[in-house]
């Protein structure tokens, strides 16, 4: 299928889901254009918030404005779409259940270890497959010497519908994380991997998307997240608790900080889940408004902070392929009800693993995950954010590495 190194699907492809190699190709007359705005995008003078160098009433202007002028001067578009490209990369049509067709573009590794084992790795939001971007540069140049026969997985990484250069949504149909979970797991089984089955793992809008793969396909044996957002048992009053002291140090911080990020991190959730259209309009025209917006985030809900060169590749996907407003619409379902969003562990009936980050943004304390009594495997880290394998990439992959060591023998 594709001579690039590891570039080889291991099984023959369900023939109707027309798998083709695809590469990134931005025209040069776009990436002017975008430097075009960049350079003529005004950005408000200062001000007492956007002086604010602690960033608590959005990015400091100097932030943006520092960022604005590297994204200009000295990010290099073409050089990270050639590293892009230097992975295989496919589209694949899947036929959903309503007699229609989706297009879902997919970076890859794929391996000639007939034991190797198929991992399905699910972006959040506001990401790409760009956080996963260092662990594909960490594989390859593992193995590289010993080639795809030794590879011991098949890395599998999607864009969502709506996200990157995957199909938008129709235009009579929201599509939600189930609706993409359904895709990606027809996805995994139209590339032959029903018989070997495979794990999914995935962080914050990845790990909803990833519970419910897990607890509606058969296939996937095993799961793993970096974020699991779980309701605290009946009768918890969780301030109560925490001035009884009936968590750790470390579970308490992370609750006070959830509980602030409720208090004052989520205008982008009532903007985006109240007014989708406007939101995209604001958001999706405009280089500054992209990297004001999604870039704050990239930058405030990290602990180990990525490189800027990484941080604009993510904004230059959402920027080239035009995807901002068609990445939101799973906010409408958080307004109205959580539950969706939240609940999809319960019905995860597989060896379900969980790394807690510490300054992920959301984080159930140990009593609260063994009152489940669904997980299997679980890691606590010092570090660490929303972003986990874009920031700490050797630290995510051995979580997921020692997870599917420990239980994929036994997932059956």
């Amino acid at each position: 299928m594709a001579s690039i190194t590891f570039g080889t699907p291991p099984h023959p492809v369900d023939p109707s889901a027309n798998l083709r190699p695809f590469n990134i190709s931005i025209p040069d007359a776009e990436i002017e254009k975008l430097n075009t705005l960049l350079e003529l995008c005004p950005i408000a003078p200062p001000n007492r918030a956007n002086s604010r160098e602690d960033g608590s009433q959005g990015i400091p202007r100097k932030v943006l404005v520092d960022m604005v002028e590297y994204w200009r001067r000295k990010y290099d578009w073409k050089k990270w779409e050639s590293t892009l490209n230097s992975f295989p990369q496919y589209k694949i049509t899947i036929a959903d259940n309503e007699s229609r067709a989706y297009d879902i573009q997919f970076f890859a590794l794929f391996s000639k270890n007939p034991s190797a084992i198929p991992i399905l790795l699910l972006h959040s939001w506001p990401g790409s497959v760009v956080e996963f971007l260092p662990l594909l540069l960490k594989l390859r140049s593992q193995y590289a010497s010993s080639g795809a026969e030794s590879l011991p997985y098949h890395i599998v990484i999607p864009h969502y519908i709506g996200y990157g250069f995957s199909d938008p949504p129709p235009l009579d149909k929201d599509i939600t994380h189930t609706d993409n979970a359904r895709l990606v797991s027809k996805m995994m089984r139209a590339l032959g991997f029903a018989e070997t089955g495979y794990v999914v793992q995935g962080g914050d809008l990845g790990s909803a998307t990833a519970l419910v793969v897990a607890s509606n396909d058969p296939a996937c044996k095993m799961v793993h997240v970096n974020l699991l957002n779980i309701t605290p048992p009946p009768g918890t009053d969780v301030e109560a608790d925490i001035k009884a002291g009936k968590y750790t140090h470390e579970e308490t911080e992370s609750l006070i900080n959830t509980m602030e990020f409720l208090k004052k991190e989520t205008a982008f959730i009532k903007l985006n889940g109240t007014k989708p259209a406007t939101a995209g309009f604001l958001v999706g025209s405009s280089p500054v408004a992209l990297l004001a917006w999604i870039g704050e985030k990239m930058l405030k809900w990290t602990d180990e902070q990525p490189s800027i060169d990484l941080i604009l590749t993510n904004l230059s996907i959402y920027w080239f392929s035009g995807c901002y407003a068609t990445t939101i619409s799973h906010h409408q379902l958080v307004l109205e009800d959580s539950e969706p969003l939240t609940s999809g562990w319960k019905g995860v009936n597989v060896p379900l693993g969980y790394s807690w980050f510490k300054k992920e943004l959301v984080n159930p304390p140990k009593p609260w995950i063994d009152y489940t009594g669904k997980l299997s495997w679980y890691r606590i880290h010092e570090k660490g954010g929303h972003f986990a394998s874009l920031e700490m990439p050797d630290v995510f992959w051995k979580d997921v590495e020692d997870f599917v060591n420990e239980f994929w023998g036994k997932a059956d």
